[in-house]
């Protein structure tokens, strides 16, 4: 581990003094971990990653995965995709029609009740009492009125958003070797305990937009200032569809990277990070390759190893 203000890693590495960033070795065990990450997700193209869009997705790209249950609101919306046990759980809920078999109808005017029910029954993980934006899946256009408790998202397959910051520090003695402060997720954390994420994640609440979403978090998870979490770069967006323990993930995730100002130490200001530590970028990648990296936050720091090792030539 690179040494400096942050707290010592005690992890140990495999990269040899041949395998550096601007190395050939370097840059093919990089383009695997992405490969391997890569299948995970689909990516947007760069003409609406750009404009870090609200829904960048397209409704056949939502869609790509088969087998799941769809879920209506009773204004017609297709807000979630449910993984097909847990539309059978769900599917006495008040405000829900169907057998959880073919489809799903959730009641717009019930939604409270609906909430109230998951939450006595135990289906809703992590009740946090905040709330997103729901989306029409079969639509590009701005998300529904609704909107639901976070922890309901996964048990519906609804659309989330996330957004995930890369920090690096400017090498002194080479700009394109970066030294990436990394995170490490409270121990007490429900999602990933003691892994490794970026320098700030989060989801986009209500009424968000991506970029706003990052300066509350930047600030929130890192002290990192307004001005400072704006004058971040916009990496790329991906889209995320896989089972989880709590239902079915689908998030369109904001992966965006920043240099750090000169003197920044980071606060972790709500406790959800347990300590922050620099790794060089070999050491970022051993940590991916061990599993040690949250999934989405591993895909943003490899998307900026690329984009910096391109623009070192």
């Amino acid at each position: 581990m690179t040494q400096g203000i942050f707290s010592p890693a005690s992890e140990s590495f495999s990269g040899g003094p041949e395998d550096v960033f601007g190395s050939a070795s370097f840059k093919a065990r990089l383009e695997r971990a992405f490969g391997s990450l890569a299948a995970g997700f689909v990516l947007s193209d760069a003409s609406s990653c750009a404009q870090c869009c609200a829904f960048d997705f397209t409704p056949a790209q939502l869609a790509a995965q088969t087998g799941l249950v769809p879920i209506r609101l009773s204004t017609g919306e297709l807000i979630g995709r449910a993984a097909p046990a847990w539309a059978k759980r769900i599917c006495r809920m008040p405000g829900l029609l169907g057998d959880g078999a073919v489809s799903l109808v959730l009641d717009r005017e019930k939604l409270i009740d609906f909430g109230l029910a998951m939450k006595a029954a135990g289906l809703s993980q992590g009740w946090r009492g905040e709330l997103l934006d729901l989306f029409d899946l079969e639509t590009s256009g701005t998300p529904s009125a609704a909107r639901l408790e976070r922890s309901l998202y996964r048990p519906l397959g609804a659309l989330t958003r996330a957004v995930h910051l890369s920090a690096r520090l400017r090498d002194p003695v080479d700009e394109y070797d970066p030294v990436y402060v990394m995170g490490q997720r409270s121990r007490t954390k429900r999602v990933g305990p003691g892994l490794w994420d970026g320098l700030a994640a989060g989801m986009v609440g209500a009424g968000e937009s991506p970029n706003e979403a990052l300066v509350r978090e930047a600030a929130e998870e890192a002290g990192l200032s307004a001005d400072a979490a704006r004058s971040a770069r916009m990496l790329q967006s991906f889209l995320v569809s896989r089972e989880v323990s709590a239902g079915w993930m689908l998030e369109a995730s904001y992966a965006h990277d920043l240099v750090l100002p000169l003197g920044f130490e980071p606060q972790a200001v709500d406790q959800e990070v347990e300590r922050f530590a620099v790794f060089s970028a070999v050491e970022v990648l051993d940590l991916i390759e061990r599993g040690q990296v949250m999934h989405e936050a591993a895909a943003s720091l490899l998307f900026s190893m690329r984009e910096t090792r391109a623009a070192g030539g």
